[in-house]
């Protein structure tokens, strides 16, 4: 068009281009959507939450979902390895992760998104990946991220942090866990989600939606009424997954949803 200019993407959008042509040019995506009824659950929370009211960390949503997620991979680690595929060989080989460290794409104070690091969400406390998410905050408003992406992009240049963010903040993910409902109340869902490799599974969370639905009432009758529904969408590389590798996973998190009275020792 007359008098268009074009424009070279920012350092942040290229490392986030990079990554997310390669996955989808590498892995072949399967998706599974997950709908259960998180009201009971999410009305557990609630009570949870005022516990943390006064508290150095507080407890949001999204970190209680983080450990539900690290604990229902504890019942399939198959989901939490590493896979490195070689085409000309028709071979792979798979890495198992001892620990447990979602991925969090996180929104940065100028726009745009940078996937960041929480450790071990399987082996520590709730009260420990609410203080993880709440240091990453106050690292992020200290971040100087242009030289973040630098350092980030060519490793080898000299890079001291402060008190922001370093590279190692965003390194040793083993599953990528997006959660767009801390962001969005929106009826919509995720329907597709990234893989990013060599990690082999993603979790997609959207907002919690109210819809109608059959419940077990508390004198154990069948009921129709307002119910929590929590869309996750999960992605898998079908290279080495199939869906029953998701079953045991599935499994926790319906235990999970069913008797949320559990949350309360975590």
């Amino acid at each position: 068009m007359e008098n268009s200019q074009a424009k070279e993407l920012g350092l942040q959008r290229r490392l986030v281009a990079y990554k997310t042509y390669a996955a989808w040019q590498e892995v072949p995506h399967a998706i599974y959507q997950y709908e259960p009824d998180a009201t009971e659950f999410f009305s557990e929370f609630r009570k949870l939450k005022e516990g943390f009211a006064g508290g150095s960390v507080k407890l949001s949503f999204n970190t209680l979902m983080l450990k539900a997620v690290a604990l229902a991979l504890k019942e399939a680690p198959i989901l939490n390895v590493s896979f490195k595929y070689d085409p000309e060989a028709h071979n792979g080989t798979i890495t198992e992760n001892p620990l447990i460290n979602p991925g969090v794409p996180w929104i940065l104070p100028g726009g745009g998104m940078m996937t960041l690091t929480v450790r071990d969400a399987g082996g520590g406390s709730l009260l420990d990946i609410a203080g993880q998410v709440e240091s990453i905050r106050r690292k992020v408003e200290k971040t100087d991220f242009p030289q973040l992406f630098l350092a980030t992009a060519k490793p080898r240049n000299p890079f001291d942090p402060g008190e922001g963010l370093s590279p190692a903040d965003i390194e040793d993910s083993t599953v990528t866990v997006s959660n767009i409902g801390s962001i969005c109340k929106s009826p919509g869902q995720f329907s597709l989600l990234e893989i990013l490799p060599p990690q082999v599974f993603a979790v997609g969370i959207s907002a919690l939606q109210e819809r109608p639905g059959v419940y077990t009432d508390g004198s154990g009758e069948r009921a129709i009424g307002i119910r929590k529904i929590l869309p996750m969408c999960l992605a898998f590389d079908h290279r080495m997954l199939d869906f029953g590798d998701l079953v045991p996973f599935i499994s926790r998190l319906d235990k999970l949803f069913a008797e949320p009275g559990e949350i309360f020792g975590w």
